[in-house]
């Protein structure tokens, strides 16, 4: 008799592990099909919001190119390009966003980055050519980086990015590109001669520099004839 019970014991723990383990085997998978489907629907927004991107900045090319045939006037035109800098910055983050979440999802990942890579090409000669038909004084930064093994100080070049966009807002507009990345972005590189330079590099306004600090950055923008309070603090 008593054998039977420990028969029917190990039985019953035999059974109640097998469930355990194939409930455990069940929710796993159904928190990854969670997860991919999640990762799914950000992709799916980022590529929304690529499109966005991509026909508000051929409206603006529009305004520019029809500027003295409609009468458009240059604070039309700039309102509508920072309005849309703005979402193009939101876009970013959201993007940011989903990097962090995107381990499984390489391809996608570097498919998108290629996408916002090339609008903010985009929105870099929309600057320059807003600078010449309005004479306007627009600061550009382009930070050409690379991976953390071969540019260790890239992450701290944008840490010093980062906190001179906060302070400067709209006063300067800082676009950032993989130094590796082929078509536009390897053209522009090349144009300054950045192949084979050591990382971080900056065209900050045309010229080319490389690792800065903030204070640093502050003073090469003063220079190139930024107006802004920060350059009356720092004479």
């Amino acid at each position: 008799m008593r054998q039977k019970v420990n028969i029917l014991r190990h039985v019953g723990v035999l059974f109640l592990t097998n469930v355990i383990f194939f409930l455990g085997l069940f929710i796993g998978n159904s928190v990854e099909e969670l997860r991919v489907d999640t990762l799914y629907s950000q992709l799916q927004d980022q590529d929304l919001d690529y499109q966005k991107m991509l026909v508000e900045s051929e409206y603006i090319d529009y305004l520019i190119d029809t500027k003295s045939q409609n009468n458009v006037s240059c604070s039309t035109i700039k309102g509508a390009y920072f309005t849309s800098i703005q979402n193009l910055g939101d876009s970013t983050i959201k993007l940011e966003q989903y990097i962090n979440n995107a381990n499984s999802n390489e391809e996608d990942y570097q498919r998108i980055k290629d996408y916002y890579s090339n609008v903010q090409v985009t929105y870099w000669l929309l600057a320059q050519k807003i600078e010449n038909l309005c004479e306007a004084n627009l600061n550009t930064v382009l930070f050409f980086y690379g991976d953390k093994k071969k540019c260790p100080s890239c992450e701290d070049q944008g840490v010093h990015l980062t906190y001179v966009k906060q302070k400067l807002k709209d006063d300067v507009l800082i676009f950032s590109f993989d130094a590796q990345k082929e078509g536009a972005i390897k053209l522009i590189s090349q144009n300054y001669q950045i192949q084979g330079r050591e990382l971080p590099s900056l065209i900050i306004n045309g010229k080319l520099h490389g690792f800065m600090t903030n204070e640093k950055l502050f003073s090469t923008l003063c220079e190139d004839g930024l107006e802004s309070e920060v350059c009356s603090q720092n004479k």
